[in-house]
């Protein structure tokens, strides 16, 4: 009997042991799988932010170059505004004006992009996407007249 008791302590024993063990290599690899994540986490961020700031630098870029294509219109539209007929030179300042107004436009734009938010960032870069191809798109049409 005593040696049936020396055996059940022993394999007790060893049990507690190996479940300690376990448990020890459980949690050192909870906290590495845990710290892991985190890194995942913090180089996730630091990509995003680094995506919106060259999305911003891209739009700034693209709404810089656009207004650079308003002014040399603006410029060819004083040009035949100055040879024109008299009936050409309303359709002139019209379009003038309205280039004028894209230009304005733009310049908004151009003063909110300092002020978006990454949460309103996609919203805000659709909408100055499609200013700039409806400007561009005018831009073509006119050309070609």
């Amino acid at each position: 009997m005593k040696k049936t008791s020396y055996v059940l302590a022993a394999m007790l024993t060893m049990g507690t042991f190996a479940f300690t063990a376990c448990s020890d290599r459980t949690q050192n690899n909870a906290e590495q799988t845990a710290e892991s994540a985190g890194d995942d986490m913090e180089r996730n961020m630091e990509t995003a932010e680094a995506t919106w700031e060259t999305e911003r630098e891209e739009t700034r870029r693209e709404i810089t170059e656009t207004r650079t294509e308003i002014d040399r219109e603006i410029e060819e539209a004083d040009r035949e505004i100055e040879r024109a007929s008299a009936n050409e030179k309303a359709r002139w300042r019209d379009r003038k004006r309205a280039l004028e107004d894209e230009r304005k436009e733009l310049d908004r734009s151009l003063d909110r992009l300092e002020k978006e938010t990454k949460e309103t960032w996609q919203d805000f870069k659709q909408g100055v996407d499609n200013t700039i191809t409806e400007i561009r798109k005018e831009i073509n049409n006119t050309d070609n007249d």
